[in-house]
């Protein structure tokens, strides 16, 4: 009888387990997969390697400086595929080796057998009893009915990184994180890339000056998108929207988000001990949220008693990166009650000398406090993070005003919007 068992082990389920190791529980924990989850394996850190690349390529063979040059410039994508999984490595080996160490884990499929006196576990290894669990399976592609992924011509985001070669041209459904990066990505290295979105805009969730200004990004990229519309038909290569617009596809790319991976599980007597964490609970999908509701069901299991309720920052690792955290203008029931703070990120020396000075910063203000901030600019996840701790700690907008940025910095950004 375990104290706690623990199902999957993602960023979530990584999180739980060395929090319970380091309050002695006895916990047994089950992975399928690869450590680390879809984060490490194929989703954050993966992109992110090969978006550095991409950046880099594409910065170096569009420069148009007249103090720099560079000739023939290459890339291969085997060897940036080669980088991305060194780099995962990196992270993978170090956590087989140490929580082989001090964890019991088991790599295979188990099943759940739920009452109220106790949870079986059911795995090849055998049965085992804990009395309490939490799950944390995280998440799969969602697939659409009539786009079915077959890894060869329709594809999911863990499909697109096992190419061999980049096709031609390919086009992205979706225009969450996942489309925008690979649409940046792709598109740096040279692939034809059009974009379909189903809802009317772009980015639908976010602020709809972020919606905006992803459009004018989005033909910076040199990607074609069409709104409002899906597919109806592809077939020999070539997509056919709604709209009766058709164009020539070597692949398509389903990027429409993500569902919950539950595992099975057979209930008896429901028992009050079972917690699901991460993306299987259908929430927030980020990895730092995840980590979040990993240490508030941990506090609950220790302490009785879940952590409070966060604002979640959100980032999309395009060039430049977009950053939210709050409520969105769009949700402003009456805008009197609120004072809204905009500024050109174009405003600041830094951008200049980065040469990086397209986006913006815009603050939602009610009462002297921050309730939302919405960022388009070179180091916005630093610039959202720190946003975040103003709007948590409820820092009053006088106070603000009054701190020392450093200067030229992007952060400076935000003592001069508040002016």
């Amino acid at each position: 009888m375990y104290d706690l068992a623990i199902v999957g082990l993602g960023v979530a389920g990584l999180e739980a387990l060395n929090i319970a190791l380091d309050n002695n529980l006895n916990v047994i924990a089950f992975e399928e997969n690869e450590l680390g989850g879809t984060c490490l394996n194929m989703g954050c850190i993966p992109t992110k390697s090969i978006l550095y690349l991409s950046n880099l390529y594409a910065k170096t063979k569009n420069n148009n400086l007249s103090s720099l040059s560079f000739c023939d410039v290459k890339f291969d994508w085997q060897e940036v595929i080669k980088e991305k999984d060194e780099i995962v490595q990196m992270f993978v080996k170090p956590l087989n080796m140490n929580l082989s160490k001090k964890a019991e884990i088991i790599k295979s499929k188990v099943e759940i057998i739920e009452d109220e006196e106790q949870i079986k576990l059911v795995s090849k290894e055998g049965e085992f009893y804990a009395k309490k669990l939490i799950i944390s399976t995280g998440s799969i592609p969602y697939e659409l009915p009539d786009l079915k992924f077959d890894g060869k011509s329709i594809l999911s985001s863990d499909d697109i990184f096992k190419l061999e070669s980049l096709p031609k041209s390919l086009t992205i459904v979706g225009s969450g994180a996942i489309g925008l990066e690979w649409a940046k990505i792709l598109s740096d290295f040279g692939v034809n890339i059009k974009l379909v979105e189903k809802m009317n805009s772009l980015c639908p969730s976010l602020d709809i000056d972020i919606q905006k200004r992803v459009e004018r990004i989005l033909k910076g990229f040199g990607v074609d998108f069409y709104k409002n519309d899906y597919i109806v038909d592809y077939s020999n290569n070539k997509v056919t929207l709604k709209s009766n617009i058709s164009f020539e596809s070597d692949k398509i790319l389903v990027a429409v988000g993500r569902k919950p991976n539950l595992p099975k599980i057979t209930t008896i007597r429901k028992n009050d001990n079972i917690y699901l964490i991460g993306d299987v609970k259908g929430e927030i999908m980020l990895a730092h949220n995840s980590q979040y509701q990993a240490k508030s069901a941990m506090n609950k299991i220790l302490f009785d008693e879940y952590l409070p309720q966060k604002n979640v920052p959100s980032v999309i690792y395009t060039t430049p990166e977009i950053a939210s955290i709050g409520i969105n203008e769009q949700d402003i029931e009456d805008k009197n009650d609120y004072i809204i703070k905009k500024l050109p990120i174009a405003s600041i020396a830094k951008s200049w000398c980065d040469r990086e000075h397209e986006g913006f910063i815009k603050l939602i203000i009610k009462n002297d406090i921050i309730l939302g901030a919405h960022i388009i600019s070179k180091d916005a996840d630093s610039l959202i993070s720190l946003i975040g701790v103003l709007i948590e700690e409820k820092i009053h907008v006088a106070k603000i005003k009054n701190m020392i940025f450093p200067h030229p910095s992007f952060c400076e950004i935000i003592s001069e919007v508040l002016k």
